[in-house]
């Protein structure tokens, strides 16, 4: 089990994502969203009008979950588990 998180936090490095702040905590801000995947302001504004990422609103301010984040990234390249035959 601990392989194939590996090779899925491997593939997401490959891919520009920035995993130890994504697996730091639960919920995220906007300008951590954009770090995290590696995107500017306006490719996440984007995401949200496609409905690939939903986020919550609190004091005027918005909020993303991991769930979304990762729904978000498999969404645009879905990442594959290996099983023993492969």
């Amino acid at each position: 089990m601990k392989e194939l998180q590996l090779e899925k936090t491997l593939e997401l490095e490959a891919m520009g994502i920035e995993t130890s702040l994504l697996n730091s905590k639960l919920i995220f801000t906007r300008d951590e969203v954009i770090k995290i995947l590696a995107c500017a302001n306006s490719t996440l504004n984007n995401f949200e009008k496609r409905g690939w990422i939903k986020s919550s609103r609190f004091k005027n301010k918005k909020f993303y979950s991991r769930a979304c984040i990762l729904k978000c990234i498999n969404i645009q390249s879905p990442l594959k588990a290996k099983t023993n035959s492969d």
